[in-house]
């Protein structure tokens, strides 16, 4: 039998919307008060989807605390109270919207995934909330 887990991640961290490559009246016309020059934060949370077998000795689809660790290694503490466009490399060429965010986040998670879970316990999806009502989903396929 298959399951799927969600287990959230919550990290703050600050961002600027804004493309250096586009004038400052662009980016405003683009980005909104996001575009601010002095940033803004938000309280980000992660939210992923796993599949998997149930295993029959522990009667878990995946143990979660080698999950939590992959996402604080991965993700969380290089995010965390961060200004992601001047602090995450990542971010220094690429506006970090919440699209951009899941992809890094999706990205890194590929190249841990494989030294810490075999290949039956599968990512199915990442979804991360920016705010209440801005919401970014990726699944995973292949």
């Amino acid at each position: 039998m298959t399951v799927r887990i969600g287990r959230r991640y919550g990290f703050s961290a600050t961002h600027r919307l804004f493309n250096p490559a586009l004038g400052e009246a662009e980016n405003r016309a683009i980005f909104g008060k996001c575009a601010n020059p002095f940033g803004h934060g938000h309280n980000y949370e992660i939210e992923l989807t796993v599949r998997s077998g149930v295993d029959p000795v522990t009667g878990m689809a995946v143990p979660l605390s080698k999950l939590d660790t992959l996402v604080e290694d991965a993700i969380l503490a290089d995010f965390r109270h961060r200004n992601l466009n001047e602090e995450v490399p990542a971010f220094r060429e690429v506006v970090p919207t919440t699209e951009n965010l899941a992809i890094e986040v999706l990205r890194r998670l590929h190249v841990a995934w494989p030294g810490t879970f075999p290949a039956a316990v599968i990512l199915e999806k990442v979804r991360i909330w920016e705010t209440e009502r801005n919401i970014c989903e990726l699944s995973n396929e292949s």
